[in-house]
């Protein structure tokens, strides 16, 4: 990738994707990408920190100058605890991908979930008024959970392998929203009875990611969801997982993880640096994400 907008001087601003391990992150792509495109004298860099580090990397943040981190797995709820002022939604759901240090101090603020559902309601999912299925409890479920609700979703089905976490959300998004959510089970007979009802699935986990060791145990009950229905799925790479695979062989609506990713942009780069993205700059990056990783554009 050419980066003929970095200046390597003491005005270039380094920004940091946070996570551990780091080695398969796809967003420095994209960051560099609208970097580029804006004229920004930016680069994000990947970096690979522990878990227990986060103090230290905060304060070698501001003893650098280094003013802006955006964190990945496993720190997006580690993070929250250590900032000044987080915003309230990320408060309640204990997730953060986005960070900017200034002379006020530190932000954070999670675009997870804004990002999902704005990928999804472009992707032509229906929303308002009906009954979604999400798969999984981890960082990002909660503020996805929580943005379908404020997108009118009437009922969340929350499917955990450890109903404890599922049971948390399911608790956050009753008491602070007008939908109503409820914990099922990750067996056979469960999925198949709650995917009946609904208009939506989404995987939010890592189940099928590229370098993951683990995949999703049983899919059919993609086949119960109604014709009508849209399946989205977190994952970036491969761009058509074995979610969106077997939801595209059942003839369902599809919206691949790359979308979501994109589609956080706007809020996310507006968040950290007051900038404006267009849709033209993110198809640029959908584009850029897809020449490295080998696939068609039009997945």
């Amino acid at each position: 990738m050419k980066l003929e907008n970095i200046k390597l001087n003491l005005d270039t601003e380094l920004v940091l994707n946070v996570g551990d391990p780091i080695g398969k992150t796809n967003a420095p792509r994209c960051y560099n990408k609208l970097f580029e495109r804006l004229n920004m004298n930016a680069i994000m860099l990947p970096c690979e920190i522990k878990k227990g580090e986060l103090p230290q990397l905060l304060d070698a943040c501001r003893l650098m100058g280094i003013h802006y981190l955006c964190p990945t797995m496993p720190h997006k709820g580690d993070f929250v605890d250590l900032l000044d002022d987080v915003d309230e939604t990320s408060k309640l759901f204990h997730s953060v991908n986005a960070i900017r240090i200034d002379e006020n101090g530190s932000h954070g603020a999670g675009m997870d979930g804004k990002g999902a559902v704005k990928a999804m309601e472009e992707g032509g999912a229906k929303l308002n008024g009906v009954n979604a299925l999400i798969y999984g409890a981890g960082g990002i479920s909660g503020v996805t959970a929580y943005e379908l609700a404020q997108s009118g979703v009437k009922k969340l089905y929350i499917a955990n392998r450890t109903p404890e976490k599922a049971e948390r959300i399911a608790k956050l998004v009753n008491e602070n929203t007008a939908a109503a959510a409820e914990v099922i089970g990750t067996d056979a007979a469960s999925l198949d009875k709650a995917a009946e009802s609904c208009e939506l699935f989404a995987n939010l986990t890592p189940l099928g990611m590229k370098g993951f060791d683990k995949k999703h145990s049983y899919l059919g009950f993609i086949d119960r969801l109604p014709k009508t229905a849209t399946v989205f799925d977190c994952i970036i790479n491969p761009p058509l997982s074995e979610t969106i695979t077997a939801a595209r062989a059942a003839g369902l609506n599809t919206v691949p993880g790359m979308r979501m990713l994109v589609a956080q942009m706007d809020v996310i780069f507006k968040f950290l640096f007051n900038q404006t993205v267009t849709g033209a700059d993110k198809q640029a990056c959908i584009e850029e994400l897809c020449n490295y990783l080998g696939v068609p554009s039009n997945f």
